[in-house]
């Protein structure tokens, strides 16, 4: 669902190994709170730097991560900020290029460099400082200061089948200071990759309603769709963060003539309990492009609220048209009789009990919720992602969690059948919550990554591991990847632990305010690379100018993934390529209530059997049918003794299986 607003715009525009043993600290629990809507600051001491053109450089232990010096910022304001805008980073596998966006500088003349945009840009996967060119301007700013750029996000645009470098573009949103000096507008444009004058910068004036701000999300899809996703406030007093109920959305349609994006925006309803201020919004698309996905972490009182105080979840909304419209908000029960069994059980009865101080309530009664940040990805089969920390709401607040050492949990959350059940892969425990930087917290950015096959995501997050140290104060990136074709979970070592990917690096213990790429770049051998950059900051002060740091070869393989997951498998046996497909199948309808049909079709004659199963893989229906020859089969499915559920029904043709979802009402 969406309004319409008579608005539109238009551009002419060696994995190291680390053991990770937590142990639950003793002494008194420590919440957190969450009430407040974040508010964009700025500091107003001046660097006095000159203007410095970096030279990429590299640093190389044996056996740990290579990291790339990178460009240069005037202060760390935009990667460090409430979890950063996070879309800075964006890898292309196709062509083997990466970009990060960000504010230049450091320096003070021109008078608003640091509202100017550069990329850090490279190809060969960035793997050699020879790869890499860094500042590479995309948009500048006037000396009237009102259409400076600040917390920008950026995206690759390549079209479908291009191998060109001269066709690819940088698409970037930000905020400006058109209203009277402070956020209230949109800086927008496209910059070409190899030629700088191929460059559009479009203003929104400050022009409520809606009151444009600082956006969390933003993509771009193999279709070429470009989508920022942005929380619409009250106008008159920004700065009391008052929620209007509402997602602007920006919607941009490449124009090749123009060679620009075309922008539509628009408002879709999501109204929150109490109006309460969303604290994360991004958004996704699947690799073809079909769907897409957006996620928003808020309380829209559409779960079941367990225990005496309100907490945070995700609410889901998708578009299956490429963002023109989109469906009603699901709310994801995270706690509760109906609540995700993976977070349910998660935490042992040791750190309930601490917790609770003593014997805790059963796991059915103990209410959940997310932190404050999140990120999301859509698999090759149209299944959301969430990549989000989850932990015990306090006994005695609104809104509020534990932060003690093994409290916090880092999930995938991910539905297989469009949001009607969730599950939920555990992927690590975080020692610390939340460090300040200067001015600036510092949460753990939970990220989540995707192969452009979509068979395969994985997590980052910044935690800190040091003895005696209980704040996220010398963080380091820690990861984990799950094959879901396998359905397997990375090991440490053989453990069942994440990875510290920056262990004894260059940015060891200071690998601040973290982006991971969208898209992680293929390997030989069936690998994957994990693009990740830092920021390192000046002497730890958020004012002073940072330097950004490339992690370019922190990889998975296959022989990886050792540990299952205990979710149900995830469809397999499908060819991406339907067009080579020897069978596939589908039940009509689906949903399912009582009798309904089953097509199969077969390019190959042979041994033809179906199995329809539950959740937990339990038999429910099996055909043997015996020799059979190739063509189209229709087969009679009665549903009427089965409960309402998800099933998976499951074809196979002498050694070849197609597996799909069956949803019974």
């Amino acid at each position: 669902m969406r309004r319409i607003i008579p608005f539109m715009f238009v551009f002419v525009l060696s994995v190291s190994v680390f053991a990770q043993n937590l142990q639950l600290k003793k002494g008194i629990r420590t919440p957190k709170q969450f009430t407040e809507q974040k508010i964009a600051i700025e500091p107003e001491k001046a660097t006095g730097v000159s203007i410095v053109t970096p030279t990429p450089s590299k640093t190389k232990t044996s056996g740990i991560v290579n990291v790339i010096t990178l460009g240069t910022s005037a202060n760390a304001y935009g990667y460090g900020y409430w979890g950063g805008q996070k879309t800075m980073v964006w890898a292309d596998d196709t062509l083997g290029i990466i970009t990060n966006l960000h504010r230049m500088g450091p320096g003070t003349s021109p008078p608003n460099l640091s509202g100017y945009l550069a990329v850090d840009k490279a190809t060969n996967q960035g793997q050699d400082v020879s790869d890499w060119t860094l500042n590479y301007q995309v948009s500048a700013a006037n000396e009237s200061g009102t259409d400076v750029s600040r917390y920008p996000q950026a995206v690759i645009y390549n079209p479908g089948g291009n191998t060109d470098l001269s066709k690819v573009y940088v698409a970037y949103f930000c905020p400006n200071l058109s209203n009277a000096g402070t956020w209230g507008g949109y800086n927008y444009g496209v910059c070409n990759w190899t030629d700088q004058t191929d460059s559009t910068k479009h203003m929104q004036w400050y022009n409520p309603p809606p009151y444009t701000y600082i956006a969390d999300g933003m993509t771009m899809t193999h279709k070429g769709i470009s989508i920022l996703c942005d929380l619409d406030r009250d106008f008159t007093n920004p700065s009391a963060g008052v929620y209007m109920g509402d997602i602007i959305m920006n919607r941009g349609v490449w124009n090749d003539v123009a060679k620009d994006f075309e922008y539509t925006q628009f408002l879709i309803p999501l109204p929150t309990l109490d109006n309460m201020f969303p604290t994360d919004n991004r958004i996704a698309a699947s690799p073809d492009g079909n769907t897409i996905w957006m996620v928003t972490l808020a309380n829209n009182d559409g779960a079941s609220q367990t225990g005496a105080f309100k907490n945070f979840y995700p609410i889901m909304q998708s578009s299956n048209d490429g963002g023109v419209t989109w469906n009603d908000p699901i709310a994801v029960q995270l706690d509760g009789p109906d609540g995700i069994d993976g977070i349910k059980n998660a935490l042992s009865d040791n750190i309930l009990t601490f917790i609770f101080g003593g014997t805790p309530p059963p796991r059915d009664q103990i209410g959940y919720t997310t932190t404050v940040d999140c990120d999301l990805v859509v698999d090759k089969w149209g299944n959301p992602h969430i990549g989000v920390a989850v932990g015990v709401t306090t006994l005695d607040q609104d809104y509020n969690f534990y932060i003690n050492d093994s409290c916090l949990t880092v999930f995938d959350i991910y539905s297989q059948d469009d949001g009607i059940t969730w599950q939920a892969q555990k992927m690590g425990s975080l020692k610390t919550f939340d460090g300040t930087f200067g001015t600036i917290a510092e949460y753990n950015r939970v990220q989540i990554a995707i192969n452009e096959q979509g068979d395969h995501v994985f997590l980052t997050w910044l935690d800190t591991h040091v003895d005696g140290v209980t704040t996220n104060t010398e963080p380091d990136v820690f990861a984990r990847g799950f094959n879901l074709l396998e359905n397997k979970i990375t090991s440490n070592a053989g453990a069942d632990n994440s990875n510290n990917v920056t262990y004894l690096s260059e940015v060891f213990q200071m690998a601040t305010f973290q982006c991971t790429s969208h898209y992680v770049f293929s390997k030989a051998g069936g690998g994957h690379i994990i693009p990740i950059v830092t920021e390192l900051l000046t002497n730890n002060d958020d004012v002073l100018p940072v330097t950004f740091k490339y992690i370019s070869d922190f990889s998975y393989m296959p022989s990886d993934y050792t540990i299952e997951s205990t979710n149900p498998p995830f469809p397999v046996g499908i060819n991406d390529n339907k067009k080579e497909m020897t069978l596939n199948a589908q039940i009509f309808p689906n949903p399912l209530n009582g009798i309904g049909s089953l097509t199969v079709n077969l390019k190959q004659s042979g041994n033809l059997s179906i199995d329809i199963t539950n959740l937990v893989g339990q038999k429910v229906i099996s055909f043997d049918k015996g020799f059979v020859d190739a063509g189209s089969l229709q087969f009679t499915i009665d549903a009427s003794r089965l409960q309402a559920g998800v099933y998976f029904y499951t074809i196979k043709l002498n050694d070849q299986k197609y597996t799909n979802k069956m949803v019974v009402e």
